[in-house]
């Protein structure tokens, strides 16, 4: 049993053991498809979920994957038994494979199959129970007409170049804007506000992806009687909001207490936040069980 593993074309090997050629058009332009889910109970949580995803990812950029579907999901499983824990996190990640060096897809032929795995650390409470803060980025998010943030590709230096910015401020995170100047998302996850009993996020038109746990709880909002909504949000409205939160598959639900230099509500975690991760949390609970 290890605490972390990669598996490369169904060859299991250390994390410094671990080799893919760098001809590979994923090191070469980022031309590749990922996902990431964790284990509850060394369960993959949502899987079928996420793999579609990973599917439409693909369709997305013209990228055929190798493989079937069925191999796709027993390396992952074989992945999970061989790992110590019951709190995993799984990347799964697909590049179009090795060709030569041009921009041409057809110039491969056969995909690389990556998969790591790893123990997943228990976050820091204080997220939880004090929340967090975030900056509104100057980086803007990419437009749906040239790299669709709809798209889980691992072209990622759009985010990676937001957060850079985010700890060079010292927050936790950072929003992105379109050009129009509403809100998409974080760099890794969904963003929500709560205005007196309404939880509203944005529209995926807005130019942002459509997160698994977004999806999940505009469902288990309306299941419970709660009030939600996708519509555009402005930094200003935003940070007028009651509450502020982030959602993403790894994190669940981070409430948001501070946006930039000003302080969203009472400055603490909300309790319609809160009820909202017990919601999301009896969900988990009832899909492992």
């Amino acid at each position: 049993m290890s605490k972390e593993i990669i598996s490369i074309n169904g060859t299991i090997s250390k994390p410094g053991e671990a080799l893919i050629s760098v001809m590979d058009r994923g090191f070469l332009y980022g031309d590749s498809v990922y996902e990431v889910t964790l284990t509850y109970n060394k369960i993959p949580f949502l899987l079928d979920e996420h793999l579609d995803r990973l599917y439409r990812s693909a369709k997305s950029i013209h990228m055929k994957f190798s493989f079937s579907r069925e191999d796709l999901v027993n390396e992952i499983f074989k992945i999970v038994e061989k790992l110590t824990g019951d709190r995993l996190y799984i990347r799964i990640i697909v590049t179009r494979g090795i060709g030569e060096i041009n921009l041409d897809p057809a110039a491969s032929k056969t995909n690389n199959l990556v998969i790591i795995g790893r123990q997943l650390p228990v976050y820091p409470k204080s997220w939880y129970t004090e929340g967090v803060s975030l900056i509104v980025s100057d980086v803007l998010r990419n437009s749906k007409r040239s790299i669709d943030p709809n798209v889980k590709s691992g072209n990622y230096l759009n985010n990676v170049l937001a957060m850079a910015e985010a700890k060079e401020k010292g927050a936790f995170d950072a929003m992105m804007l379109n050009h129009k100047g509403n809100i998409t998302e974080g760099t890794t996850s969904n963003i929500w506000i709560v205005e007196g009993s309404k939880f509203i996020t944005p529209p995926l038109e807005a130019g942002l992806l459509g997160g698994i746990t977004r999806k999940s709880l505009l469902i288990l909002a309306s299941k419970n009687g709660l009030e939600v909504s996708e519509e555009n949000i402005t930094p200003e409205r935003l940070k007028k909001a009651d509450e502020c939160f982030l959602t993403s598959s790894t994190k669940e639900i981070v409430p948001i207490i501070k946006v930039d230099e000003t302080l969203i509500g009472t400055g603490k975690p909300g309790a319609k936040t809160q009820n909202l991760h017990q919601i999301y949390k009896k969900f988990v609970m009832e899909y492992i069980s």
